[in-house]
């Protein structure tokens, strides 16, 4: 949302699903040119900075209107929603049992071949679960003592009672987490259309993003969603306000670029057939080279193999 309003139709998106491709093992992350910028933070901060250099391209800059109090004040609230929101948007995909096990993990899992979808989906929520932990959000489920067979457990009924006593209290406390950020953001947008001008600003654009990501998706167990519609109906007005103006701008249209499909081929390292495409001829030169290693290490080892399997036979028929 933010590329698109400080600069449609001067960028493409690259469908990456594999975090390994990020310098942090964060995604999304930024490339230009020769820079790799990750975290929100640090993407706008990079874009920002970004000098205009045409007539046909918008400022980079949404926050050139405001104030010096303002501006400072904008990064201050940035912060906020990035790590209070965050928080909420981040145990809502991940830490949540019920969206972790109905919506998330079959959706990312869905994203990979076989054998990736069995480990990926899972290292990728481990990822967020030292941030929720000290949030005190990560929510998973209790595990059951094995029991034992042909034996009554007289205590599964207190067990059953103590797990949903705890279950109760831990998404109680989220909701009033919850709670409480919406109450500030909802204070600090007041009536208005926009937060500081008749027009999204980064604060803008960073607050709609965090909820449209608690409204948008079909969540199996819908609480925190239920809160912002019913309690806080005018951010979620907000959140679609400024999804609509920046839809409406005749350029924002993503260019998308597919990632190409995983087969068995693609473990072998064999050149690509347009690998020439942009060389200097010092790269190809340093390439054919790097090509002949591979060839002659190959080449020795299947001497080598040819030649210990003769060995070995030798001495089993002795």
């Amino acid at each position: 949302m933010y590329l698109q309003q400080v600069m449609p139709g001067k960028f493409s998106v690259v469908e990456c699903n594999d975090p390994d491709f990020s310098p942090t093992g964060h995604l999304p992350y930024l490339v230009h040119e020769h820079h790799t910028v990750t975290s929100l933070g640090s993407i706008i901060k990079y874009i920002t900075g970004l000098k205009a250099t045409g007539p046909t391209r918008s400022s980079s800059n949404l926050d050139s209107s405001l104030s010096g109090t303002e501006k400072a004040q904008s990064i201050a609230w940035c912060a906020h929603v990035e790590s209070n929101l965050g928080d909420i948007v981040s145990y809502a995909l991940y830490s949540n049992q019920d969206n972790w096990a109905e919506l998330m993990h079959p959706a990312l899992a869905s994203l990979y071949p076989i054998p990736q979808r069995y480990y990926i989906p899972g290292r990728i929520r481990e990822m967020y679960r030292p941030r929720l932990e000290s949030a005190g959000l990560w929510d998973l489920p209790i595990k059951e003592e094995e029991k034992k067979p042909f034996k009554i457990d007289k205590s599964w009924q207190k067990r059953q009672n103590t797990k949903l006593f705890q279950e109760t209290f831990g998404r109680e406390r989220v909701l009033e987490k919850a709670r409480i950020s919406l109450e500030i953001y909802a204070r600090l947008l007041d009536e208005h259309d926009f937060i500081y001008r008749d027009r999204p600003t980064t604060l803008d654009i960073v607050l709609a993003a965090h909820i449209l990501l608690l409204l948008k998706p079909e969540y199996p167990e819908p609480s925190i969603q239920n809160l912002i519609k019913h309690t806080h109906p005018a951010l979620a007005s907000h959140a679609r306000r400024v999804f609509e103006h920046i839809s409406s701008c005749p350029e924002s249209q993503l260019r998308i670029s597919s990632t190409p499909k995983f087969v068995w081929s693609s473990l072998i390292p064999w050149p690509s057939t347009a690998w020439k495409d942009g060389l200097s001829e010092e790269d190809i030169h340093f390439r054919r080279m790097r090509w002949g290693f591979y060839g002659l290490t190959l080449g020795s080892m299947a001497v080598y193999l040819a030649v210990s399997f003769q060995n070995v036979s030798r001495h089993l028929w002795k």
